[in-house]
């Protein structure tokens, strides 16, 4: 079998700060699906209308991969009721506010140490971006598993996210993690080939079998369960109904 676009968990001390976003834990699954969501005990009293979502991070910076999770969260975000400014107008409002790249490294090596925006950061990026919020994504696993032509079992494609939402004073609001597998059909050794196509290394052979699902196919489950958790906009207060007025 063949792994590729793989990405390493972090060791050590970054395995432990799991615990930091295990709050209200749900697993759905067998080892396949594992959520994590934690909420401000006080949500209800921080309002915000306008989210800003960040570039995405990878370890290794795929940017291939980063681009997957970016256009996986938005369509999903939007049905959240929030004003959004997604990752392209995001980038590129943070480049004309600061001058360049730079702010956008600065932001991909704090996310990538803390999974999230610190304080003083999101306070100059909600005010340059002029937004009342920032959602931060990390993706820690991002593994395809593709069988060989003489193998036998299942193609599988694996990704672990972390997000996290800060307010513009910096208040960490709401956190989430979770892993998604999923799996292709069958491969079967003995299924014979179709012909055999050049890999750049030599030659492979066609099985005309199935492979992995996308990884756009893993992520929009992950993030469908996720938004249900999402921070809600507080409901309005009813209007009161106007009083009855007598006829002369």
């Amino acid at each position: 079998m063949r792994r590729t676009h793989s990405i390493a968990r972090i060791a050590g001390a970054a395995l432990l700060g799991l615990s930091l976003w295990a709050g209200n834990g749900a697993a759905a699954g067998k080892d396949k699906k594992v959520d994590r969501f934690w909420t401000h005990p006080e949500i209800s009293k921080y309002e915000f209308k306008t989210v800003a979502l960040l570039p995405a991070a990878t370890f290794t910076h795929d940017l291939a991969a980063e681009k997957e999770v970016e256009l996986a969260w938005s369509p999903i975000a939007r049905g959240t009721g929030y004003r959004w400014f997604f990752s392209t107008m995001t980038k590129d409002l943070l480049r004309r506010a600061f001058g360049g790249d730079s702010v956008l490294l600065a932001l991909r090596k704090g996310v990538l140490k803390d999974g999230r925006v610190d304080s003083l950061s999101a306070r100059a990026l909600c005010k340059a971006l002029r937004v009342t919020a920032l959602v931060s994504m990390r993706a820690d696993q991002w593994e395809q598993i593709q069988m060989e032509w003489n193998q036998t079992g299942k193609p599988s494609t694996t990704v672990q996210v972390r997000a996290a939402l800060v307010d513009s004073s910096g208040r960490l609001l709401w956190t989430a993690s979770g892993t998604e597998t999923g799996e292709g059909p069958m491969h079967q050794a003995d299924s014979g080939t179709l012909g055999v196509k050049s890999s750049g290394l030599g030659l492979q052979a066609v099985t005309g079998q199935g492979g992995p699902p996308s990884y756009q196919e893993v992520l929009t489950p992950l993030f469908t369960r996720w938004i249900k958790e999402f921070p809600a906009q507080p409901t309005p207060p009813a209007t009161p109904a106007p009083a009855g007025g007598g006829g002369s």
